[in-house]
């Protein structure tokens, strides 16, 4: 009986723990967005979301969550470190290459600042 006390016990600490971890914005940043660089190159880099109930598409607060997962991704990467610009937001396009089946893209390009010129 005591055995079988400490097992649930047991089981439902682990539960628990699991439970919260749906909550975590990092959880929410990888479910619902990815940061890739084109697969033909160039100078941007392709942040992509996920559409959903909670953060609808012309949403102003789903928007700023969107930027939010935008700079962790940078940060999190260490990219764009002076800053970047949004140069394009869009759906995806019928047939390009989307196999997470995500619904918008941004095109990004990060601000490169000038080395300073020692002496001038």
């Amino acid at each position: 009986m005591n055995r079988f006390f400490f097992a649930m016990v047991a089981i439902m600490l682990v539960l628990a723990g699991c439970s919260q971890m749906h909550e975590s914005q990092d959880y929410l940043r990888h479910t619902n967005s990815r940061l890739t660089a084109p697969l033909a190159g160039g100078d941007f880099l392709w942040f992509d979301v996920k559409v959903t109930p909670e953060l609808p598409l012309e949403n102003e607060a789903a928007e700023q969550q969107r930027q939010i997962w935008l700079q962790s991704w940078l940060m999190q990467r260490g990219l764009c470190p002076a800053g970047y610009e949004i140069l394009e937001r869009r759906p995806f396009e019928f047939l390009e290459h989307n196999p997470a089946r995500l619904d918008i893209r941004y095109k990004v390009q990060c601000i490169v600042e000038a080395p300073e010129v020692a002496g001038a």
